[in-house]
């Protein structure tokens, strides 16, 4: 068993890129988030950038909502590939 599953410490590499992949874009939407603030305090109110500011900002505010599930995906894939690497395959030796 500890053979089969010595060439699988790969897979928690996947697991570890992906983490770093939703920290980085967590931190680039919160950065985001506080420039288009920044923006939308310093136009005229009522004005048509500020409202495509406004616009911006509310597409942007579904982008988090996603992660979990990004999250929650990309650990099955992850686990599935361990588990079907190590069931066999039904070949049989002669």
């Amino acid at each position: 068993m500890r053979s089969i599953l010595k060439d699988k410490k790969g897979q928690l590499g996947n697991l570890q890129s992906i983490i770093i992949a939703l920290v980085v874009i967590g931190i680039v939407l919160g950065i985001g988030f506080v420039v288009m603030e920044e923006f939308y305090d310093q136009m005229d109110s009522g004005s048509e950038a500020q409202d495509a500011v406004n616009e911006t900002i509310v597409a942007m505010a579904k982008i988090p909502t996603w992660l979990s599930i990004i999250v929650i995906v990309a650990i099955v894939g992850i686990l599935l590939t361990i588990v079907f690497s190590v069931l066999p395959t039904g070949r049989t030796t002669v």
